[in-house]
């Protein structure tokens, strides 16, 4: 690589130890695939906050580079494996808890946001079309790429950190205009609606192709439905970008292999408890969520999760009091599906609409999935306030 004079400098050790390492992570990352040269990105997102992934040799490490380096770009973090504040009637074991803590405070005073978000674009970190940025959460990145156009790598957690800490990043791959072009094509032939139907299409994709796909047929999709199609791009498969197009010839998706994809993330009849917001719920998804419940109370434990300045939002306006009494809690920082939350319940299985969740659920906790609509969970699991229940 060709680095310029103020890069062998911090290479050399120069501006200290931390900075030196953060170079050096760049730089072996930057040969092992063929860039030439680093540049300058207007933003960081990080993964490795979550103590159950990391653990003690991951916190030790964060302390170290706490005392050692400033982040110099804007700085977001991933949500962690515990929430940080308020009461939710889940039993945290209090190690968990206090490890928790301790990392994101880490990142904090590396000058990281402390709010832990998933979906970074709709939080305290959302760039322009066309800058370049160092993410490292794969359903960001593949969101960020394909609906956004802002321009990342999937980077790892140790990555994007040192990219925070120069304020640059390797040149290659989607930071390169050539390589985001569509190689390969899927032709979606069958109407899809809802989150759990484009996790689906997610899957497929996923499992099927490494390098950027063009997707046709989907024109009409909607943000929370992108989304969930990243999120599950990103989780079943290597890939960091999609393209919506107009035509393009490749293989259909079409009612059976929307059936087949959807059969192979979804392996429970029931669940015991409803978990949606993998990616985080935006304001406008919570809103929705809100409005289809109103006079309606769930029948099951239900739980939304999204990042703490959404949450003192919907607190602000009220909305948090009529989810309550509904049935719903709202949790935030942390991960549902990297956080053993079913575990922590006893629950043997879980109602999502996440295709990431159910990945990650069925491997971290060991749990059945039964991937639904969210019109469908609450069509089935919630009932008006004041109708009784009649027995079976």
């Amino acid at each position: 690589m060709i680095l310029e004079k103020d890069e062998e400098r911090g290479l050399n050790g120069e501006y200290g130890e931390g900075v030196q390492a953060a170079y050096r992570i760049l730089v072996a990352v930057g040969k092992a695939m063929g860039a030439q040269r680093l540049i300058p990105i207007t933003s960081a997102h990080i993964s490795g906050v979550n103590y159950y992934n990391i653990g003690d040799a991951g916190l030790e490490f964060l302390r170290d580079m706490s005392e050692r380096v400033k982040f110099k770009v804007k700085t977001t973090i991933n949500p962690c494996g515990a929430p940080l504040y308020g009461e939710f009637g889940i039993d945290f074991p209090n190690e968990v808890l206090k490890a928790q803590k301790s990392i994101v405070e880490a990142f904090i005073k590396m000058g990281a946001q402390g709010s832990c978000n998933c979906v970074p674009y709709e939080g305290e970190n959302a760039p322009g079309r066309g800058e370049h940025v160092s993410w490292a959460e794969s359903n960001a990145v593949v969101y960020g790429n394909s609906v956004l156009g802002i321009m990342t790598n999937r980077e790892s957690g140790l990555s994007a950190l040192a990219a925070a800490v120069v304020g640059k990043t390797p040149y290659y791959g989607l930071h390169i205009e050539e390589n985001r072009k569509s190689k390969d094509f899927v032709n979606v032939t069958v109407k899809l609606h809802g989150g759990a139907q484009y996790a689906a299409l997610g899957y497929f994709i996923g499992r099927r192709f490494r390098d950027v796909v063009g997707i046709t047929g989907i024109d009409d999709a909607t943000h929370a439905e992108l989304k969930s199609l990243a999120a599950s791009v990103g989780t079943y498969g290597p890939m960091g970008m999609f393209n919506i197009e107009k035509r393009g010839n490749g293989i259909e998706f079409g009612k059976k292999e929307l059936e087949e994809s959807m059969a192979k993330i979804s392996d429970a009849e029931e669940g015991d408890v409803i978990m949606i917001g993998c990616p985080f719920l935006s304001e406008e998804e919570i809103f929705q969520f809100a409005t289809l419940l109103k006079g309606r109370v769930m029948l099951k434990r239900t739980y939304l999760f999204t990042y703490r300045s959404l949450y003192d939002k919907i607190r602000e306006k009220g909305v948090y009091e009529d989810l309550k009494k509904a049935g719903v809690e709202v949790l935030t920082d942390v991960c549902p599906s990297l956080s053993r939350i079913p575990e922590l319940l006893g629950a043997k299985s879980v109602i999502t609409d996440s295709g990431k969740a159910s990945f990650y659920m069925n491997a971290s906790s060991r749990v059945g999935i039964k991937m639904m609509n969210r019109e469908d969970i609450l069509s089935c699991y919630s009932k008006p306030i004041n109708e009784k229940i009649l027995p079976e």
